[in-house]
């Protein structure tokens, strides 16, 4: 089989222009990718592809293919989409979203190491994002037709958090749905271990529940900054799953509250049927218990959070993406062919013709293996079992782990290795005959070098007062006093800047590494010192109301009530409140203060006498008596708040008595509020779009 495969970047892969590899497994390679189109249009992207000794199992091949059909089907923001699903020279791959930023595994561990782990209000906003996008795959219909999706490797591993803070579901490599054309059997065990559910770890029948388990490991796991179930081996860890004996969060982390407690726990329930009915009652629980317990929601700054933890490996992605951009505009301008893309008329690659074309036979250069993980991935597909059977020959080669020739017969095989030896031997007499004519004899196989690596030297850059430095035009450090580079052996330009982007710049010749770069940043200009001004002070403002269903607005802004009483946000001492109360029934009340210290402002409107309709003279017509419907939607969402008590997130339909009422509604820092008349037996409905100003 033709791969074709080359380690020199960049290079063309079908319709796709792969930049650089950023992760290998043992069964696929990840590239980063870009497709280009017309006016100048280009997107960067992911190339997940088969790595070529597995292409010729069906097995894993046509799990691969379900992967592609059942991730297709997926578009939401909190999935990692795919966009595309081929083959190239008989390789598989699949092409999806790429998400700048790490796996959830990887933030853990660099913010334990730092001591920079998740707030609770982060860790919680994480999973409530993860949650959304796996709830929105098991309950996704195509065609009036369920898809049944049932992730089955929900791990820390598996769910991406982008440098901007967003958070996506991914890898359904695993998942099981009704389209799929490979089926599990009972009895067989995947996904990781110390993520399983009790049921999955039996080999038992599996509903989107198992999921959930899988879910709540993390977030406990999270706001306990400690391991679950793992154990010492893969055994006792599955006894731990088995067993499912789960202490509170808050034994371990006494920030934990009660009420988060409670939510966790059940969806650890060892019995499936004490869980949650499904994932999205599991996010509608966790998203009462954040607007009630996180006053602002944007405070979390997720985003911050990872620009600060990864803020190197930030820089040094700038940089990265930055040489690939500068190598692809290289080959442009010169009007070179990338590397591995075929010359018209050229037929397959040459490294494919020098093993004479038997198509029963794998030629795998591998890069590197890929560190091992103690969280492993159980029960690999029967058909991949065949695959040990197979018997394989190791040939060392120049600039490859090795060749592995898989066998079908003995005629193949030492046809294979004769002329591997042959390649190796024609090479080998052209470098000592020292051949000046470069181009290769009649009928001669070209076979290209392997690219060589020029070793990397350290050397020290020291500027004091430095917000970035810059060595050869690209960024190095960021707000460092001292900053460690790597570089090629040779001269290289270092420029520091001061805040003011003002900077001085040196020539180094890096030859032996060690070498420490003194620079003098300017310093950065001192600005006039303003005129003085009397220190502003925060005080703790609230407004309370009665009767506690009224509307209040400060200056014009809604204020959230809760119990008729609320916080009036971002006021200083000296600012003027302009205060208006509403209430059916009840007479308005605008009134005007001023802020001076930490002061509660009580109103107690008045009763509107005048609101009674006569039917006769003398005669008033009482309220009408009997429940009513009232039901209350909200675009995206929001908390349902009715006189003072809460009816949870939207839709919501309440059985109220018959009258009119204020629904006041929030979604963060945002607050509605709208009207409704209930009638004895009827129904009525509310709609708010959130969103809109």
């Amino acid at each position: 089989m033709a791969t074709g495969l080359t380690n020199a970047y960049p290079q063309q892969f079908g319709k796709y222009t792969l930049t650089a590899k950023i992760a290998m497994g043992g069964m696929a390679e990840i590239f980063r990718a870009k497709s280009f189109g017309a006016e100048g249009f280009e997107k960067v992207l992911v190339i997940k592809r088969i790595l070529p000794h597995f292409s010729e199992d069906e097995g894993f091949v046509t799990m691969f293919k379900d992967e592609a059909r059942v991730a297709a089907h997926l578009t939401h923001a909190n999935v990692v989409q795919v966009f595309d699903f081929d083959t190239v020279d008989d390789l598989f791959y699949i092409a999806m979203e790429y998400v700048e930023g790490r796996d959830l595994k990887r933030v853990l561990d660099v913010g334990a190491k730092f001591g920079k782990p998740l707030s609770i209000a982060q860790a919680v906003y994480v999973m409530i994002e993860a949650s959304k996008g796996l709830d929105y795959a098991h309950k996704r219909v195509v065609d009036g037709n369920p898809l049944n999706i049932i992730h089955r490797d929900v791990s820390p591993h598996n769910v991406m958090v982008s440098f901007a803070g967003e958070v996506k579901i991914m890898d359904f490599g695993i998942a099981k749905a009704a389209s799929r054309s490979t089926k599990t059997r009972v009895g067989t065990v995947k996904g990781k271990c110390a993520y399983m559910s009790p049921e999955q770890a039996r080999g038992k029948n599996l509903d989107a529940r198992s999921d959930l388990f899988a879910l709540g490991v993390c977030l406990w796991e999270m706001l306990t900054g400690k391991r679950l179930f793992v154990g010492e081996t893969d055994f006792e860890t599955l006894n731990n799953v088995l067993k499912a004996e789960v202490p509170p969060p808050s034994e371990l982390n006494a920030e934990v509250p009660k009420e988060l407690d409670a939510i966790v726990l059940r969806s650890l329930a060892k019995d499936v049927s004490d869980r949650q009915k499904d994932v999205g009652q599991f996010v509608n629980e966790l998203n009462r218990w954040f607007f009630s317990a996180v006053p602002d929601p944007d405070a979390i700054n997720l985003n911050g959070y990872m620009q600060d933890l990864f803020i190197d490996e930030i820089a040094q992605l700038r940089s990265d993406t930055a040489n690939e951009a500068a190598m692809l505009e290289a080959h442009k301008r010169g009007g070179a062919t990338l590397s591995g893309q075929r010359k018209p008329g050229t037929g397959s690659q040459p490294q494919a013709r020098a093993m004479g074309g038997d198509d029963e036979r794998t030629m795998a250069l591998p890069d590197a293996a890929m560190a091992g993980d103690s969280d492993r991935t159980m029960a690999i597909p029967d058909a991949m079992a065949a695959m040990r059977s197979k018997s394989q020959v190791a040939i060392p080669m120049q600039g490859a782990s090795q060749i592995i020739v898989q066998k079908q017969s003995n005629t193949g095989l030492l046809i294979g290795i004769g002329a591997l030896l042959a390649v190796a031997i024609g090479i080998g007499a052209f470098v000592l005959l020292g051949k000046k004519d470069d181009r290769p004899a009649a009928g001669a196989v070209a076979v290209p070098a392997p690219p060589v690596e020029r070793p990397k030297l350290k050397f020290f850059v020291k500027a004091p007062g430095a917000s970035e430095i810059l060595v050869d035009g690209l960024p190095a450090c960021m707000s460092k006093d001292t900053c460690d580079i790597e570089v090629e052996a040779g001269k290289h330009k270092v420029i520091a800047k001061n805040a003011d982007g003002k900077g001085v710049d040196q020539e180094i010749d890096v030859q032996k590494g060690g070498e420490v770069v003194e620079l003098k940043v300017p310093e950065v200009a001192k600005k006039a010192d303003p005129a003085p001004q009397v220190a502003a002070v925060a005080p703790n403002v609230f407004v309370k109301v009665a009767p506690d269903n009224a509307t209040v607005t400060v200056n014009g802004q809604p204020l959230a009530l809760v119990g008729g009483t609320g916080k009036v946000a971002n006021v200083k001492a000296g600012d003027a409140l302009k205060i208006e109360i509403k209430a059916e029934g009840h007479k308005n009340e605008t009134v005007d203060r001023m802020v001076t210290k930490d002061e509660t402002f009580e109103f107690k409107l008045e009763k509107d006498k005048g609101t009674a309709v006569a039917t006769s003279p003398g005669e008033k017509k009482e309220a009408p008596a009997g429940p009513g419907k009232l039901t209350v939607s909200a675009k995206p969402w929001a908390k349902v708040m009715i006189k003072g008590k809460e009816y949870g997130l939207t839709p919501q339909t309440i059985t109220l008595p018959a009258g009119k009422y204020t629904v006041t509604l929030i979604k963060g820092t945002v607050t509605k509020t709208a009207g409704a008349t209930v009638k004895a037996g009827g129904a009525a409905t509310v709609s708010v779009d959130m969103n809109a100003e």
